[in-house]
């Protein structure tokens, strides 16, 4: 009797131990559902025939089944590629719905950055402030696109630059300000947009005012050739009061963050990309277009503040090159942290909380390094070495 009394408990005990692996165990009755099936499609091959153009987006299966197109743009502005001489590298132009998915199609995209008050449902305020925007970069200029109503984007603006390529683009929180940088092409294997010849090396970061969305204006520029920046971001500060008297009656404070060589090569270093921190020194609000003549908007002084650079015995040697930086708020600690990949150096991350009084250009005491994380192929450094590897010294 003992045992038929228990036979319920061992059914009981039989089917919880079961039950998690009845999904793992459903492919022996070989009962495959096509309801569940995902016909995947190549999204980088694309259909090369007679019927195939790049403004028929049906030709572009681009997607799986579970993940659906609800609108697209193709980046055209006015039906125009490039904008008045006038405009080139000063200020853009505005842009109009009925050539959305119109030809031409102007460039590809490489970067993408998205800002807007999306948990209030985007909207927009008496003062003009709210909305959310999406700054695509596209190899010779920049579009801000009204992504509101994600079923129906707008193209708003297109600002243009001929210089050279815009490899990154970063906005700040309050969707006034757009940095981007132009990066040196090789004029062979990476030729300049449209063949123009005005690019001698002068890569620079630039910074844009973008208040009025249908009209971007340059405010600031840092020229640095010969090689010029790579990726980069930005950050305005509200909380720090500068010794300066000249600078210290202003609310708040644009910092740059851009990669560049120059910190290496005057430490005595080899071929190696750190992290240059800029200071502009006018004030936002001097900045803005309404308030000032034009000559002065076209070019604004941006000051060195610091510099950072990977020691040399913690990186994997070879060519150590500054791949991309992101700034932000450590949400615990508040601490502003940037964080800077590397080829051959990992992911690093400096405190930027503090800026010194005076201007720290070489980098000396500020920024400093507070974390890394790391792997090289060797067992002798890097992940594995006692001084390079790991999380290391992680305070943050």
């Amino acid at each position: 009797m003992s045992r038929i009394g228990n036979t319920p408990m061992l059914l009981m005990a039989t089917l919880m131990v079961l039950a998690p692996l009845s999904g793992c165990l459903s492919f022996i009755t070989g009962d495959d559902s096509d309801d569940d099936a995902v016909a995947w499609v190549d999204p980088v091959v694309e259909i090369e025939d007679a019927n195939h153009s790049h403004n028929d987006m049906p030709a572009h299966r681009l997607y799986t089944p579970n993940a659906k197109l609800i609108d697209y743009h193709n980046l055209n502005c006015d039906g125009e590629v490039k904008p008045p001489a006038d405009l080139d590298n000063t200020a853009g132009r505005p842009c109009y719905p009925e050539w959305k998915n119109v030809g031409p199609t102007p460039g590809d995209n490489s970067e993408i950055a998205i800002e807007g008050n999306f948990h209030e449902d985007c909207e927009i305020y008496a003062d003009g402030s709210g909305g959310c925007f999406a700054y695509v970069s596209s190899y010779n200029q920049f579009e801000i696109l009204d992504i509101s109503n994600p079923n129906n984007i707008q193209l708003l603006s297109t600002y243009y630059a001929e210089i050279a390529r815009m490899i990154d683009i970063k906005v700040t929180p309050d969707n006034n300000w757009v940095l981007v940088n132009h990066e040196l092409t090789n004029s062979e294997l990476d030729p300049i947009p449209n063949d123009d010849d005005a690019n001698s090396g002068m890569n620079r970061l630039d910074v844009i005012y973008v208040g009025d969305k249908t009209s971007p204006i340059k405010v600031a520029e840092w020229n640095n050739p010969p090689a010029g920046f790579h990726n980069q971001d930005v950050h305005v500060y509200c909380d720090w009061e500068p010794a300066n008297p000249l600078w210290s009656g202003e609310e708040c404070h644009l910092f740059l963050f851009g990669a560049d060589p120059y910190p290496e090569l005057v430490a005595g270093g080899g071929p190696v990309k750190g992290t240059q921190v800029f200071y502009v020194p006018l004030g936002l609000e001097s900045w803005m277009p309404n308030q000032n003549e034009e000559e002065q908007n076209s070019s604004r002084e941006i000051l060195r503040w610091g510099a950072y650079t990977p020691e040399g015995q913690t990186t994997c040697g070879g060519s150590v090159f500054n791949h991309d930086h992101v700034f932000f708020v450590h949400p615990v600690t508040k601490q502003k942290l940037l964080i800077a990949s590397y080829w051959d150096a990992g992911l690093r991350i400096v405190d930027v909380t503090e800026p010194p009084d005076v201007a720290d250009s070489m980098g000396i005491t500020w920024p400093q390094e507070i974390g890394r994380w790391m792997g090289c192929s060797s067992d002798d450094s890097g992940w594995y070495g006692p001084d390079g590897g790991g999380h290391a010294d992680m305070s943050a």
